[in-house]
């Protein structure tokens, strides 16, 4: 009896020590996150964190949020995050500055933002004097809101810029602090309800087909030291975002608690992103789409011409291609990602 609770004793105790050093063993990942809080566009990485995809790699994520995808680029370029979200826009420039950052994949290939204006406002034209709502120069929002001006022949100096948080663009509106903005589409629908005559000037996935919108960078000298650590958080957000098309109750719960809005709201954006294809199954990264956004970023001045980075410089395709691999293979079957 005594030896056999001695064997007892210590089986349990190996079993607790395995667990112990399993623990322990888990890698330990700070990831920046573009925008606080979140919408329901930014949601894979809280997807990846809640439903244990980061766990199952064995990896303790952290999520750190910031006020912009220029903020996180900072972040990564100033060292002490280990991957961040960001728009396509800023990690462009980085490239072509040699900032030493790579594009591994992207939380969002397309675009799927509005700008959102004043009653009054009806065409581009009515733009000119009125205040446009921007974090700052050479931010995704105050971008893509040159290129609608540059769309009728204004520039940033026929309009005034406002600073102003993501978070509190859905408030100047309904204030008149400003006259127009990008929002994402969650905040298009609440700024909607809240205040009638808004008008949508227009939605940019329509004139900018071709934009690729978000990126996930990392710092180079990091990637070539730890590869089969980004597999594995690759691996973890391709899993968060297949997870998404084929659970939408559970993707709104997570959706509601991290972005703040109500599940309306929430439910209406999962609908429309989710059957626009906006989360990629697989790279998201096509190389027609990438050479355009460069391309654009010349064309409004963000870039020069002879700073263009190639595909390979901007993006280090086999990361995510590994993690393709490891999270089952690459999915077909649907006009949302064939």
């Amino acid at each position: 009896m005594r030896k056999a609770a001695i064997l007892i004793l210590a089986s349990v105790s190996l079993a607790l020590g395995l667990h112990s050093a399993e623990a322990q063993s888990k890698r330990k990942v700070v990831f920046g996150v573009p925008v606080t809080p979140p919408n329901v566009v930014h949601i894979p990485p809280y997807i990846a964190k809640e439903m244990n995809f980061f766990g199952e790699q064995n990896i303790d994520v952290e999520l750190v949020t910031f006020e912009g995808g220029t903020q996180t680029l900072r972040g990564s370029v100033a060292g002490g995050l280990d991957i961040t979200g960001t728009s396509s826009d800023p990690a462009i420039v980085a490239a072509a500055r040699g900032a030493g950052t790579k594009v591994l994949g992207t939380y969002s290939h397309k675009l799927s933002q509005s700008m959102l204006v004043q009653g009054d406002i009806k065409s581009c034209q009515d733009l000119k004097g009125r205040k446009i709502g921007i974090q700052e120069i050479g931010a995704f929002n105050e971008v893509l809101s040159r290129a609608v001006l540059a769309s009728c022949g204004l520039t940033p100096k026929d309009v005034d810029y406002v600073p102003i948080s993501t978070k509190g663009r859905v408030a100047g509106l309904l204030s008149g602090q400003i006259d127009s903005a990008i929002l994402h589409v969650d905040q298009a629908i609440v700024a909607k309800k809240k205040k009638a005559d808004l008008n949508i000037l227009v939605n940019l996935w329509e004139p900018l087909p071709k934009w690729l919108y978000a990126a996930y960078i990392a710092p180079e000298k990091e990637i070539a030291g730890n590869r089969q650590l980004y597999i594995d958080i690759m691996t973890a957000l391709v899993k968060a975002n297949r997870f998404i098309y084929s659970n939408k109750a559970k993707t709104v719960e997570i959706a509601v608690k991290y972005t703040q809005q109500d599940a309306d709201a929430i439910g209406q954006t999962y609908d429309i992103l989710a059957s626009a294809g906006a989360w990629p199954v697989n790279e998201g990264l096509p190389k027609d789409m990438v050479a355009w956004t460069i391309d654009k970023q010349v064309e409004l001045g963000t870039i020069k011409a002879a700073e263009k980075p190639t595909y390979e410089k901007l993006i280090d395709i086999s990361i995510i291609e590994a993690a393709i691999a490891k999270a089952g293979g690459r999915l077909k079957g649907d006009k949302r990602w064939d």
